[in-house]
């Protein structure tokens, strides 16, 4: 009897692991975000969107993001803003700030 029951229980756990959804392949799609400053002050970057965290180096404070498009982007700055941008556009940051983190995900 423990044998059947052992053997039962293995056989469910490899069926469940079986069934299991593969995780979503990542196309290697990054997206290009442009940091917009006072005074036209600027840099972009090019991140995964794979919607993993990434950190971002730049100290100067940031008035808008813009997104040439393909993802959704969030961003979070220093003192506690939180900026989406969605797609091909240009978002205000209020109150500007040195953004510090920021994560996209492809359509």
């Amino acid at each position: 009897m423990k044998t059947f029951t052992i053997t039962t229980l293995l056989a469910l756990i490899a069926t469940l692991a079986a069934a299991a959804p593969a995780p979503q392949d990542y196309n290697g799609f990054r997206a290009q975000i442009t940091f917009i400053g006072a005074a036209d002050a600027q840099f972009t970057e090019s991140v995964p969107a794979d919607g993993s965290k990434f950190y971002i180096n730049n100290p100067l404070s940031i008035s808008h993001i813009h997104s040439e498009g393909g993802a959704t982007c969030s961003f979070d700055g220093i003192d506690g803003s939180h900026t989406v941008v969605v797609g091909r556009q240009t978002v205000d940051v209020g109150p500007p700030q040195t953004q510090i983190s920021g994560s996209c995900l492809a359509f």
